[in-house]
């Protein structure tokens, strides 16, 4: 199986992230053969508004191969344009799961509602969604694997401006991880940087940032840039061997 995984589009922000989607969206489409599924881990759009999500809608719209496009919502991502967009009741956390494969991708809502209208960077995913999530690696047939997607980072990665706003209830998180065999890895974006971890016992995977990368404190760069290509991940699954490459679209 081969699995697109892009993060962090940032339609409507600064610079021009819709020609920067395009890029990569038109790199997957020219892939021999092209991804069995392509995964946006969060931050859809900047700021959450309805004019955002339809040029999202249009952008994204464009991918036209046969692969299914499966997403979850980011700390950009107002939960009211979000459910809009995804046609998802409001009331309720965005979580989906979808098979493709014979695979479980089981798409996780660690979006923090915005009191008074004001952006939550932090990541936590409620009681519903932790319950949600047992209950569907639990109702999988004898021997499916899972892949647990989500936009924090549910543990540090490095960077002093990501890991105060990663997901603030990764141990809850784990507690349900570790009580399924058969999860091949847990996907995340928010860190818009390309890197590899563990956590729970299994690989954590961060596939860079398409409209923008956030540079190591270590760089002498600017701590967020456009200058740099986006980057996404193409994960490799053989079985229970998961392979991960990234690639820089110029």
């Amino acid at each position: 199986m081969i699995i697109a995984h892009l993060s962090d589009t940032h339609v409507g922000g600064a610079g021009d992230p819709s020609a920067r989607v395009r890029a990569v969206l038109a790199h997957l489409a020219a892939m021999q053969p092209q991804p069995d599924v392509v995964l946006v881990t969060g931050d859809i759009v900047d700021n959450g508004r309805a004019s955002e999500y339809d040029e999202a809608a249009r952008v994204l719209g464009e991918w036209r191969g046969a692969a299914p496009m499966l997403l979850c919502p980011g700390n950009h991502d107002g939960r009211p344009g979000y459910a809009a967009f995804r046609g998802l009741p409001e009331d309720r956390p965005l979580n989906e799961a979808h098979r493709v494969g014979g695979v479980l991708f089981c798409m996780l809502d660690s979006l923090v509602s915005r009191p008074d209208g004001r952006r939550v960077d932090e990541g936590y995913l409620e009681p519903a969604t932790l319950d949600w999530l047992d209950a569907q690696l639990s109702d999988r047939p004898p021997g499916e694997r899972a892949v647990v997607c989500l936009h924090h980072p549910p543990r540090t990665v490095g960077i002093r401006l990501m890991d105060p706003i990663r997901l603030t209830n990764g141990d809850a998180l784990a507690d349900v991880l570790q009580r399924h065999p058969g999860i091949v890895a847990v996907l995340v974006g928010h860190a818009h940087t390309a890197c590899v971890t563990s956590y729970a016992g299994l690989p954590l995977l961060i596939p860079g940032g398409v409209a923008t990368t956030v540079t190591l404190d270590q760089e002498d760069l600017p701590v967020i840039t456009d200058t740099l290509p986006p980057v996404f991940a193409v994960h490799l699954l053989d079985g229970d061997d998961l392979v991960t490459h990234w690639r820089a679209v110029v």
